[in-house]
């Protein structure tokens, strides 16, 4: 579904990513671990046409779209959640919601919008009373769901989680991580970026690791997850412990 070959990323003539290539399969959950400033972020704002200094080629369902455009991609169904959630905090919950549809505003009426947002309201309980809250005044966990949740409005083929437990409780991370897993058995392709290794390991299929901008290893998640070096440098303890 999505091919990334040779992916070069730079700032200001310093680099970023150095010849990064990837894949994401249809159905998978794909994580990309790696420590903070290591280029993870750069990698998902290179995808998703926020950052165009850069070579490589990007492919999504079968299409080069290498130069598209950020709205181009959202309306192919490539989208991002990205990092600290972003929300408008001024806005309500509905309305954050609705904005996730933007682009699809044309194809649906009043009533369908409406539809849509009751519906996934369903999916995130814990917003139902606080459809018509300002985003700025709820919980973190809950500006996550409303995050996702806007993503979602977008009816995404792949969906892009820049961080999604950064600064969150353990056990609102744990909701967080649920929520992805029900999103895959749904039919959701997810890529998820995440320094939390362990929790990105525990749910994803497979996984890549990105050092200092290269990816320097890649496989089966239960394989990386007992890798030595992987559990010493990014999980905190060795094999035998």
């Amino acid at each position: 579904m999505l091919r990334i070959e040779s992916l070069c990323a730079y700032y200001r003539g310093n680099q970023a990513l150095k010849g990064v290539s990837l894949e994401v399969q249809q159905g998978e959950v794909v994580s990309l671990i790696g420590s903070n400033g290591a280029g993870k972020t750069t990698l998902l704002n290179c995808i998703s046409g926020l950052h165009t200094d850069r070579t490589g080629e990007i492919w999504f369902r079968e299409k080069d779209v290498s130069r598209a455009q950020p709205h181009d991609l959202v309306m192919l169904g490539l989208v991002q959640v990205p990092e600290n959630r972003q929300l408008f905090g001024p806005m309500t919950v509905e309305e954050n919601l609705q904005m996730g549809a933007y682009l699809r505003s044309g194809k649906m009426t009043g009533v369908m919008l409406r539809k849509e947002v009751d519906r996934l309201l369903e999916r995130f309980p814990a917003l139902r009373s606080r459809r018509k809250q300002r985003a700025g005044t709820l919980s973190g966990g809950e500006q996550q769901m409303v995050a996702i949740g806007r993503g979602l409005m977008s009816d995404p083929r792949l969906l892009m989680l820049d961080e999604p437990s950064l600064g969150l409780a353990p056990m609102i991370v744990q909701e967080i991580f649920s929520i992805i897993k029900q999103l895959q058995r749904e039919g959701c392709t997810i890529l998820l970026v995440e320094q939390n290794a362990l929790g990105a390991l525990s749910l994803s299929d497979r996984a890549y690791l990105l050092e200092t901008g290269r990816l320097t290893m890649s496989g089966q998640s239960s394989t990386l997850i007992a890798d030595k070096r992987i559990r010493r440098a990014y999980l905190g303890h060795d094999l035998e412990t």
